[in-house]
Parts: structure tokens; C-alpha cells; sequence
């Protein structure tokens, strides 16, 4: 999303249902990191799948486009992000150290998403 000459990303994506005359439906919402406006985009395309068309709400019209498309609403992105609580897609790893009075007594290794999802793989303990 583009706004106050900056580009950033949506904060949330909403998937709306399908009408006669146009399909993939899509309202991205965000809020600007500078102005701190709050930003609504409502993207579709005719039924015939040629014409692409956008549109930029902001402030006061974000609100009301919001209201107005919260009942068409089938799935969104941040509904999807919580439905899957373990990692997915792209993983990352992180290591953990465990301490006790000072000293390293262990290691907990971690599955991480860019999502913030994190499952426990593995616990590693020092054997003294």
C-alpha cells in the first residue's frame, strides 16, 4: 500500500464473497506508519476476468467500507495466521540457552514462522 510517499504493508487482509459482476474480491486494510491515517483497499476483477480495478479509501472511509463489506466477509488473513498455531511455510530455527545459577545447563531449539508461531523441537541438557 502507498501513502504520505511511503509504501508499507497491510496489516490485514479480508476475502470477501464473489457477485455477478465481479470476482476476487479483496479489502486490504493497514493504517499509515507515518500519519498514522487509517487505509482501506478495495480490489476486484470484472467477471470476465480482463479489467483490474482498485480503489483507496482513507480515514472516515476506511470506517464506513468496513461496515459496509463486514458481512461479506468469508476468511481473512489474520483469521488464517491464528487458525494455525504450529509453524508453516518457511521455517527459521532459533537456539535457546538454558541457564541455572550463571551457568549453561542446556539448549531448547525452536521451529519458527514469519508469522510469530514457535513450537519447542528439541531440549538439549549438559550432562555433568
Amino acid at each position: 500500500m502507498r501513502h504520505c510517499n511511503s509504501v508499507f504493508q497491510s496489516e490485514d487482509i479480508w476475502f470477501l464473497l464473489d457477485k455477478d459482476d465481479c470476482v476476487n474480491r479483496k479489502l486490504y486494510i493497514a493504517s499509515c506508519p507515518i500519519c498514522n491515517k487509517q487505509i482501506a483497499l478495495y480490489s476486484y476483477c470484472d467477471s470476465n476476468l480482463e479489467n483490474y480495478f482498485e480503489k483507496y479509501y482513507y480515514s472516515n472511509g476506511a470506517r464506513k467500507i468496513k461496515e459496509r463489506l463486514k458481512k461479506e466477509v468469508t476468511s481473512t488473513l489474520q483469521g488464517f495466521r491464528t487458525k494455525y498455531r504450529a509453524p508453516y511455510g518457511f521455517r527459521y530455527g532459533i537456539n535457546k540457552e538454558i541457564k541455572k545459577g550463571g551457568k549453561i545447563v542446556g539448549l531448547k531449539q525452536y521451529a519458527c514462522d514469519f508469522w510469530g508461531n514457535k513450537i519447542l523441537v528439541k531440549k538439549v541438557l549438559n550432562e555433568e
